[in-house]
């Protein structure tokens, strides 16, 4: 796994008055350097949370070598294994965005209507992606842990102390 970008991290984003949200510096950093350098962003969307999840470029080629890796050890344990629905599934909505020097990026309508997301965006780093949820949302996830629901509230009355 060396090599592997993680992300770790949280941090809140509100949209601009063109309606883009500022990927923060830390991943930035990490996702400009999984893009080999250019500013690009994938996203998809996280069905079973609802939320999005967004990564480096080079994630993309991970996805394609676990789909091969499942594909020849269900081929060593005489199973059927569909590496054609398996790419669908991981590649047929997934969007790449160019993302600014400040880290501006507009996230597709479709997936921000999905994600309920409006005017603000909790960027939460799990590892090999970077989920994103509309702050609201986060705070009925289930397994969402508490010192982070403390900050989406602490956030979301600040925001409400000034007009939002």
């Amino acid at each position: 796994m060396s090599g592997v970008n993680l992300f770790s991290g949280n941090a809140f984003s509100v949209a601009d008055s063109k309606g883009r949200f500022v990927l923060p510096l830390d991943m930035r950093k990490m996702v400009k350097a999984a893009s080999g350098g250019d500013n690009r962003l994938c996203i998809d969307l996280l069905e079973k949370h609802r939320c999005a999840k967004g990564f480096g470029t080079s994630h993309k080629a991970e996805m394609e070598d676990e789909i091969v890796k499942n594909a020849e050890a269900a081929r060593n344990r005489g199973d059927a294994y569909d590496a054609d629905t398996a790419r669908e599934l991981a590649f047929s909505s997934l969007e790449e965005l160019n993302f600014d020097d400040g880290g501006r990026f507009f996230p597709p309508a479709d997936i921000k209507e999905f994600c309920g997301i409006d005017d603000a965006i909790m960027f939460l780093g799990v590892g090999r992606f970077i989920q994103m949820w509309k702050p609201e949302a986060y705070l009925e996830y289930p397994a969402a842990r508490e010192v982070i629901k403390a900050r989406v509230v602490k956030f979301l009355a600040e925001r409400e102390a000034v007009g939002k």
